[in-house]
């Protein structure tokens, strides 16, 4: 009696199955990951808009305690426009309070196209003691030290 020789297959690679599972799991975390990094995006250039204020708060700050008042209103804008890559102005008034606004097109994520955030100084005595962040909306966008 001749014996038939089984041969064993050996898989090699995944099967269908195994690669649809993958798939899936690679879209789930997309689909997670892609709107957090949009928002930290939007936060970002947010940011810049802080920053280009960070100038015209020293320059209100330094006037303020030197002379006791506010400065005239845009003395210390910045006069640049587009005054960075994402803010497209920033200016004060005369009671002190900085209003930036961002562009309302490309680059600037469309989240936040148009965006405007207003500083207001918050006086004690003869100084400037903080800085009080406000926007009609959208309080996820500011930078962390200025959400209330």
């Amino acid at each position: 009696m001749k014996m038939k020789s089984i041969k064993k297959s050996i898989q090699k690679g995944f099967t269908l199955i195994e690669l649809m599972i993958v798939v899936a799991i690679i879209g789930i975390l997309a689909a997670i990951a892609i709107p957090a990094y949009q928002d930290y995006i939007a936060r970002a250039q947010v940011s810049e808009g802080m920053a280009t204020a960070g100038a015209i708060k020293t320059g209100i700050t330094e006037f303020y305690q030197a002379q006791g008042a506010f400065p005239a209103a845009n003395v210390y804008d910045v006069t640049a426009v587009p005054a960075g890559r994402y803010t497209n102005t920033a200016t004060h008034d005369g009671a002190g309070v900085i209003t930036v606004t961002l562009l309302g097109a490309a680059p600037v994520s469309n989240s936040v196209q148009g965006f405007a955030f207003t500083l207001s100084p918050g006086l004690s005595g003869t100084d400037i003691v903080r800085w009080t962040c406000a926007t009609g909306g959208l309080v996820k966008y500011l930078p962390s030290g200025c959400q209330n």
